[in-house]
């Protein structure tokens, strides 16, 4: 088997779990090859009797992202169910320029920071706000 078939190439670490948010780490290599890992990991959470209201994915521990990777986070975001998923890019190139360049980055909710990610607020701040908006006009 070739070494772009071992999923322990990458780490998936739950750093942090409170009432409202999860935060999923990612380390090492994202790719066809590890897809399932994080996918297995997102599923296990939104299967939960109480699934995060905001999934926090931090690629910023990334050394590869792929087509593939990338494709397995899109995955998480559209199984997400009533969760929502951020995505925080941090400074490695390998994640945020292949985001943008391959468009996926208007898809997904991306931030560059955890800080921002936890900023933009809960769904309940995000429905309040867009019904102030809608009110205004």
């Amino acid at each position: 088997m070739t070494e772009s078939f071992r999923p322990e190439r990458l780490e998936v670490v739950l750093s942090h779990r409170d009432s409202g948010g999860v935060v999923l780490v990612l380390y090492g290599e994202l790719d066809g090859g590890t897809a399932l890992k994080l996918e297995q990991a997102a599923a296990q959470l939104f299967a939960a009797e109480y699934p995060p209201e905001i999934l926090l994915l931090d690629l910023s521990g990334l050394s590869f992202l792929s087509v593939a990777g990338a494709r397995a986070v899109l995955a998480v975001h559209e199984t997400a169910g009533m969760s929502r998923v951020r995505v925080v890019t941090g400074d490695r190139p390998a994640v945020r320029e292949f985001l943008h360049a391959t468009r996926f980055d208007a898809v997904l909710d991306c931030y560059r920071s955890r800080v921002g990610a936890i900023a933009a607020g809960s769904r309940a701040e995000f429905v309040s706000h867009v019904k102030t908006i809608w009110d205004a006009g």
